[in-house]
């Protein structure tokens, strides 16, 4: 990972129940003058077994600006990569957000598997950046058909 330039920050929630609708994993909202650079991130959904075989399921998954924040998602406290960092998150982020705020622009999509981990590691020239003000999202378009539980964790820069 190329040396950070503003403060790093691991953004993450375990075992959440993603319930069987559309809705974002996570929402970023840069704060006014603090942009956020979204170093990479990891989904890791726990499959159903069905005779001790993970039953494959497709998550129709895509980041999204937003220009309003969703509801009904749950507050997340990032913390500091480095110890030394004692500042608080400038940005707020929101997990599981059932209630979508209104779309502005898709910035990639993706349709993986979800028995095994999503998992993408940024380099310097695909960081995803989210602009001082705006909020950004990882949006699961359609339900996977039922409930899941779910692990999420990104590493991001505010910068």
């Amino acid at each position: 990972m190329a040396a950070a330039q503003g403060l790093m920050y691991r953004v993450w929630f375990d075992n959440q129940s993603i319930t069987n609708a559309a809705q974002d994993i996570i929402q970023i909202s840069a704060a006014a003058g603090v942009p956020i650079l979204i170093h990479s991130y990891k989904l890791t959904v726990v499959p159903t077994i069905n005779s001790g075989i993970a039953q494959d399921v497709r998550a129709q998954l895509r980041w999204i600006l937003r220009t309003a924040a969703g509801t009904g998602g749950t507050a997340l406290t990032p913390s500091a990569v480095n110890a030394r960092n004692t500042v608080a998150a400038a940005g707020t982020y929101t997990q599981l957000v059932t209630t979508v705020g209104t779309a502005s622009t898709q910035e990639g999509a993706m349709f993986p598997s979800i028995v095994t981990p999503i998992d993408d590691d940024f380099g310097p020239y695909r960081r995803i950046l989210v602009n001082a003000g705006k909020i950004l999202s990882l949006n699961l378009e359609t339900a996977l058909g039922a409930a899941y539980s779910a692990s999420f964790e990104a590493v991001v820069e505010e910068i």
